[in-house]
């Protein structure tokens, strides 16, 4: 259970009490607790984009993940869950990384992000078009194959994979998420590969892409 979330390829924008604007991204899930003395969102699953309200209280602004904390300086920012880690980047303002005790041990500004954990945190320049699926888009320059279905799996209701011999193909482009299978359709005509559907037990599919047959 969670407060807000989204189903895969949903994406889902909320206005909260004090005017802060959340946008949840593919398979996304918060909780929300604002009280007297903090505003905080807990992450859960996926990624969101906050855009921070002016709050009449002052009250300090936080987000929650399994791997630390953040706390938004006036802001617009990005914050994701990967499966070790969590990584933010910041469009706008600052943004703190905060250790256990909530000293900061990282502040990061725009055009800078960073991934982190329980162990430590690395500062990182900014993904380049990280924020395209705010409109609904995904954006490729130069990416490999592998990573690029990696990526794309995120909006796809069954998992994509490659062949390890095209793992390192290169993908470019900008390609709507509305249509995954129209995204697949183009990459493969483009780098000429084909798709294949594996029907696991229960039902389960796999798509897995490969050199089309010549």
């Amino acid at each position: 259970m969670a407060d807000y979330r989204t189903a895969v390829n949903q994406r889902r924008v909320v206005t909260l009490d004090d005017g802060t604007q959340l946008t949840l991204n593919t398979n996304s899930a918060v909780n929300i607790a604002y009280d007297g003395a903090w505003r905080r969102i807990e992450l859960l699953a996926g990624e969101i984009f906050i855009a921070t309200g002016k709050d009449a209280a002052q009250r300090p602004f936080f987000v929650d993940t399994p791997h630390g904390s953040l706390q938004a300086l006036g802001t617009r920012f990005t914050v994701r869950l990967h499966e070790q880690y969590a990584s933010a980047g910041v469009l706008e303002g600052a943004v703190a990384v905060l250790a256990d005790d909530g000293a900061q041990r990282l502040v990061l500004r725009p055009g800078e992000g960073a991934h982190f954990d329980g162990t430590g945190v690395h500062r990182q320049a900014l993904a380049p078009y990280g924020g395209a699926w705010l409109n609904g888009m995904l954006v490729a320059r130069d990416m490999r194959l592998a990573d690029f279905l990696a990526e794309l799996s995120r909006y796809s209701d069954h998992p994509l994979s490659c062949a390890p011999a095209i793992a390192g193909l290169r993908v470019s482009g900008s390609y709507p998420l509305a249509d995954v299978d129209a995204i697949l359709d183009a990459v493969g005509a483009s780098l000429q590969l084909r798709r294949h559907t594996v029907t696991r037990f229960w039902g389960h599919q796999v798509v897995r892409i490969e050199l089309a047959a010549r």
